[in-house]
């Protein structure tokens, strides 16, 4: 920390005290950051935004279907989803054997319409002090959304609230 006092004094003429101050972890921040806009975002104004616009993939996205799926609280569900199928070894075994027997069967499509397998690997829960957790856990629910939407009952019987089609596709 002296070192730094040294060359922020001669380098750039400013006074940084190693003693009075602390320089804070920039993962840390990030982490504070992301937790604050996941806390907050179901709560948004989008007034502001316009009434369409179009997302990364080029589909055309509805203000007013957005702000409805946003209030749907989609992580959330996710997270929800995610405990549920990890509380117990058999649903873990369950949710696998969907995958398995739906890949074998040719039972996911895409949103064109086309058959695909589904990589056999298991949701990931998200970690409030890991701050892209939430978002490798969202990229699970989504690579593996096609099995809760073949298997709807399997859902209704883990008693999981589910995110609308808009509510898996808003973040990347």
């Amino acid at each position: 920390m002296s070192e730094l006092s040294r060359t922020l004094r001669e380098d750039r003429e400013f006074t940084f005290d190693p003693i009075d101050c602390r320089v804070r972890c920039l993962p840390h921040i990030y982490n504070i950051c992301v937790q604050h806009t996941l806390d907050n975002y179901a709560d948004a104004d989008f007034i502001h935004c316009p009434r369409t616009w179009k997302n990364s993939a080029g589909k055309v996205i509805d203000r007013d279907s957005y702000v409805d799926s946003v209030r749907t609280d989609p992580i959330g569900c996710g997270r929800d989803v995610v405990c549920t199928v990890r509380s117990s070894g058999q649903r873990r075994t369950n949710f696998r054997q969907t995958i398995l027997s739906g890949n074998e069967q040719e039972w996911f499509i895409n949103d064109t319409g086309d058959i695909v397998k589904l990589p056999v690997v298991q949701l990931l829960h998200d970690v409030r002090t890991c701050w892209d957790s939430t978002y490798y856990m969202i990229n699970r629910m989504r690579a593996l959304r096609q099995v809760c939407d073949y298997r709807p009952e399997y859902g209704h019987h883990l008693h999981v609230r589910h995110s609308s089609s808009l509510g898996y596709r808003l973040l990347p």
